[in-house]
């Protein structure tokens, strides 16, 4: 079940509009594992789920999948649907969506969704997103800022080879940094271990991309030696070329009145099927 702040979000991707200067709104996680690839990576998914609702309630909270449908993931539980289709345990729905037959109304589905997961490039062998998929993503730059700033999630993983997979994102937020390979040496820092990451987690698997520049408001969750390989953020907006945290501005006469029309239609609609 949407907020009234997501469905708003939503319904003025296409606007013009922007929320960035309305509220603190919403929560990303970045890393250089193919985490879907490997099942969850014994939990990890949950850590990252748990971090990025930040205390919303799972079973009202919506998850979409981003893939091209050609390679492989699944969540830590394994779970699958009637439809044959991958689903988060507890959670509201998951709902997977392919790159290659998205239409307008797709991406509407998307960004009314409270958490976008964009699985990891093909590059990292056997990952779902093609580079068709990174260039289809990456056009809707503006949109995800939107859905951003209006509250969902985003979730991306590991662009491992593709330069261009974290374009979505302004480069004031963070760049593709260099490709590595290995499987050991990962760490959760202090932040990591406090949200619940584990060294157990993060070992094991190939880890295919490291983080060499980004926002300072940006949290570093884990690291190999100097490396950075994962690191997420709570209540950012992106605006300016970049994306940062903190108290915004007061929005504009004009956004206010559109929210208060599209509050009351929502409250009347809430009404309505509560009569």
């Amino acid at each position: 079940m949407k907020s009234i702040k997501h469905t708003l979000a939503a319904a003025l991707i296409g606007s013009g509009i922007a929320l960035a200067s309305t509220a603190n709104a919403g929560n990303i996680l970045l890393t250089g594992h193919d985490v879907l690839l490997h099942g969850g990576q014994d939990g990890y998914d949950d850590v990252a789920l748990d971090f990025l609702r930040n205390g919303e309630d799972a079973s009202t909270y919506s998850i979409a999948v981003i893939g091209s449908g050609v390679g492989f993931w699944n969540f830590s539980e394994g779970g699958v649907d009637n439809a044959g289709g991958k689903v988060k345990a507890g959670y509201e729905s998951t709902t997977y969506f392919d790159t290659d037959t998205m239409t307008d109304a797709s991406w509407d589905t998307v960004f009314s969704s409270d958490l976008m997961i964009i699985l990891s490039h093909t590059s990292c062998g056997g990952c779902d997103l093609s580079d068709a998929g990174v260039a289809a993503i990456n056009a809707r730059s503006a949109d995800i800022a939107t859905a951003f700033n209006g509250g969902m999630d985003i979730w991306a993983n590991s662009g491992a080879r593709n330069a261009s997979y974290y374009d979505f994102l302004p480069p004031g937020a963070t760049t593709t940094g260099p490709s590595i390979s290995g499987s050991t040496g990962f760490t959760p820092t202090a932040e990591g271990t406090a949200i619940g990451f584990t060294a157990a987690m993060m070992n094991g698997n190939p880890t295919h991309n490291r983080f060499a520049d980004f926002d300072p408001d940006f949290t570093v969750f884990e690291t190999r030696g100097s490396e950075v390989i994962t690191i997420g953020l709570l209540d950012g907006t992106i605006s300016g070329g970049g994306i940062d945290t903190g108290p915004k501005g007061v929005p504009e006469a004009s956004t206010l009145g559109l929210f208060g029309l599209g509050l009351l239609g929502l409250l009347s609609t809430r009404r309505k099927k509560q009569a």
